[in-house]
């Protein structure tokens, strides 16, 4: 079957579902639709896997076209390139990812807590990309995972520690770190369902992480800094530790109060002193 034969049916298919109506746009509008056909034919002619969307070098089509039109365009690339060429376990709202563009990476930020800077060099802290870190392991025993900025800022001195700024639920990216897996990992977190699902995110990757000031005790230590978490899950969470899983079931069962959240950078920085500097584990009471 030719492109032109191909691309009709393509265009057929797009037709005949009503939640895509830019089909019948493009069709309607000969400037927009060439400049989607040139948009095809580029990938087809030059799209490699270090090729990003931006270097798709067509008159008139930039990025942001590309993601308004994702539908249609992905309706014919998906006739036009060879099934190599597509991610089938990607969606066209996923458009990079589908068809192999490379996509922003992902960035992670340490700070040395010890004497030692966290990496090879001179730097206290660093952000480096998670393929370049992958290969270059922390020079340090432990290492400290926290979720707020300032928290993460105002971490006081610990021994042969560094300090990693999570993401919330991206922290599951840092997988490729395999060095991790011969460190102590402890990973500290808000106290409420979403830090909890982090918490067991982690641990799909590496089973050995700790938490601390996660546990019961510090939540009734911090009655006066209690607030509400906008939007709990009820997920299964079944990487938490017991008293882990029993505070978490805890916190879905509105034991203490609605939707309770405890935020990590409300807790004493006192007890965040001791707790870092002993290395205490979540202790469940």
């Amino acid at each position: 079957m030719g492109v032109l034969h191909r691309w009709e049916a393509a265009i057929a298919s797009i037709l005949q579902d009503d939640q895509v109506r830019e089909g019948r746009e493009v069709l309607e509008q000969a400037e927009r639709w060439t400049r989607l056909v040139d948009t095809v034919l580029w990938i087809y002619r030059h799209g490699q896997p270090e090729t990003y969307l931006r270097h798709i070098d067509v008159p008139g089509v930039g990025t942001k076209f590309i993601e308004q039109h994702r539908g249609v365009l992905a309706g014919l690339l998906d006739c036009q390139l060879e099934p190599s060429r597509i991610d089938q376990a990607h969606t066209p709202s996923r458009f990079a990812q589908r068809y192999v563009f490379r996509t922003k990476p992902m960035y992670v930020r340490l700070r040395a807590l010890g004497r030692r800077p966290p990496t090879p060099g001179p730097y206290r802290e660093v952000t480096g990309r998670l393929e370049e870190l992958a290969a270059t392991p922390a020079e340090a025993s432990r290492v400290i995972v926290v979720e707020n900025e300032i928290t993460y800022l105002a971490l006081p001195q610990v021994d042969d520690a560094v300090a990693v700024l999570g993401g919330g639920y991206a922290l599951s990216g840092l997988a490729p770190l395999n060095w991790l897996k011969s460190r102590e990992l402890i990973y500290w977190g808000d106290m409420d369902t979403h830090g909890f699902a982090i918490l067991d995110r982690l641990r799909q990757s590496f089973p050995h992480a700790r938490s601390i000031l996660m546990d019961r005790a510090t939540l009734l230590a911090h009655r006066d800094r209690w607030g509400r978490e906008p939007s709990p899950i009820r997920a299964e969470l079944p990487h938490l530790h017991p008293g882990e899983a029993d505070l978490y079931a805890d916190l879905l069962a509105d034991r203490y109060a609605p939707a309770l959240r405890l935020e990590q950078e409300r807790i004493r920085f006192g007890m965040v002193e001791r707790a870092l500097r002993r290395g205490d584990c979540q202790v469940d009471s």
